[in-house]
């Protein structure tokens, strides 16, 4: 049965393939060296057998007790004669059987080999072989085929398995680690917690995994605390014109007053103008398709946007004005950062320009406001953030402007980042990567 599991499946191919390869590696060596050469000295041993019982029978019987002695100091074989009584034995070496096979043809007849037990308990095999008209029973002991071959293959296949297998378990499991501790780690991302941090060692592979999920697990614990510090802002900026509103209908059910009533009016306005902007947000947020789009033309219509605002807007054309992005997300992206820049600029000339660097398209809204310390240029990136006095709520700001544009581009994976302009003000800068430019 085939195991369900990664880690399982993963050890059975590699033990299953180990030991496929042994088996043949086994068949190549027993089929092309061990086999030829059993053969050959099987053959051998034969031709020496046979030529013993021959030389016996031409032998005169007075000669043949020294003729014993050297048969058996020189090639270790002796001769029973008469014959003894010998026992059938399981051929559990393929030596014997090509030992047979040798001798039945170089006997001319069919020869199968015996055993017996001499009386210091060696073990020795015999062969009944014929010879001038009589037959010759030759016989060598164990100890002459004691190298064992085929015993010692399967040896090395029985150990070599158990070491793929224990091998073979020990990387899976290595390889399959990581992924089982991302599995039991993906609930709690799916319930909006953050699991704890992956180990970003081993393999290459593996550690861009590891290191990505972590990253997504900071990006997870991110967004929900925005959206909670987002519901927090839009339930306290709704709060206080709604305790104003009411105040004042209050106060009209009394005694009517043009003041009041204008008072109500701009209230009801800047709650629709918050509504408005967390629902841009969402809009945003749910595109999807990348468009080819002219950012050259894009920047100019927005510039014309705030021509009302009594802000001069000067643009400069970089190298490509020709990308593929998501068009609505990068449009509110550029637009809340001129809105920013001529918001809090102090009525001074903004510049928006772009241009091409390290491996990005970066496109640039420099202003000449007054600047924001480099201790809080994280900071109001965060909803509802307020610096001061640049970014007092007199402005009329709501502090969603740069965190909005901040986590478009992070869903984008583009960048928004801050920094001192030279002779006073700030760059908000846009970096987008090269490969979404064309000519």
């Amino acid at each position: 049965m085939i195991p369900r599991t990664l880690f399982g499946r993963a050890a059975l191919v590699i033990a299953v393939v180990s030991i496929a390869f042994q088996l043949f590696v086994i068949a190549v060596i027993g089929g092309f060296a061990l086999l030829p050469l059993g053969g050959q000295a099987t053959d051998d041993f034969a031709a020496l057998m046979v030529g013993v019982a021959r030389d016996w029978r031409s032998a005169a019987p007075a000669t043949r007790p020294a003729l014993q002695q050297r048969i058996g100091e020189l090639h270790r074989l002796q001769v029973q004669d008469p014959p003894a009584a010998t026992d059938s034995f399981t051929r559990a070496l393929p030596y014997f059987w090509l030992l047979e096979a040798a001798l039945s043809r170089r006997s001319g007849e069919a020869v199968r080999l015996r055993a017996s037990r001499a009386g210091d308990g060696a073990r020795w095999y015999w062969a009944d072989l014929p010879a001038e008209g009589g037959r010759v029973q030759v016989g060598f002991p164990a100890s002459r085929v004691a190298v064992q071959p085929s015993l010692a293959l399967l040896t090395i296949l029985l150990i070599g398995a158990l070491v793929t297998l224990l091998t073979s378990t020990r990387l899976a499991r290595w390889l399959i680690a990581p992924l089982s501790q991302l599995t039991a780690a993906l609930p709690r991302i799916g319930r909006g917690q953050r699991p704890e941090p992956l180990r970003e060692d081993g393999p290459t592979e593996l550690a861009a995994l590891a290191r990505e999920f972590n990253r997504l697990g900071e990006q997870v614990e991110e967004l929900l605390a925005n959206r909670t510090t987002l519901l927090a802002g839009v339930s306290h900026d709704l709060r206080t014109p709604l305790a104003r509103l009411q105040l004042a209908l209050g106060m009209l059910s009394e005694k009517p007053a043009p003041d009041l009533v204008e008072r109500a009016l701009r209230d009801v306005e800047a709650m629709n103008a918050l509504i408005a902007r967390c629902l841009e947000l969402g809009r945003d947020f749910a595109e999807s398709e990348s468009r080819e789009v002219d950012l050259c033309g894009m920047l100019v219509e927005i510039a014309g946007e705030f021509a009302h605002a009594g802000v001069p807007i000067h643009g400069h054309r970089g190298e490509r004005c020709r990308i593929r992005v998501r068009p609505l997300a990068l449009r509110r992206i550029l637009w809340n950062l001129v809105d920013n820049a001529v918001r809090y600029g102090g009525g001074r000339p903004v510049d928006i320009e772009h241009g091409i660097g390290g491996g990005r398209i970066e496109v640039r809204v420099l202003d000449r406001g007054p600047g924001i310390a480099e201790e809080e240029r994280e900071a109001v990136f965060r909803p509802f953030y307020r610096g001061e006095p640049s970014r007092s709520s007199r402005t009329g700001g709501s502090g969603l402007g740069l965190a909005i544009a901040r986590q478009l581009a992070e869903a984008n994976g583009w960048t928004v980042s801050l920094r001192a302009r030279e002779g006073g003000g700030t760059i908000a800068a846009v970096g987008l990567p090269l490969h979404e430019a064309t000519a």
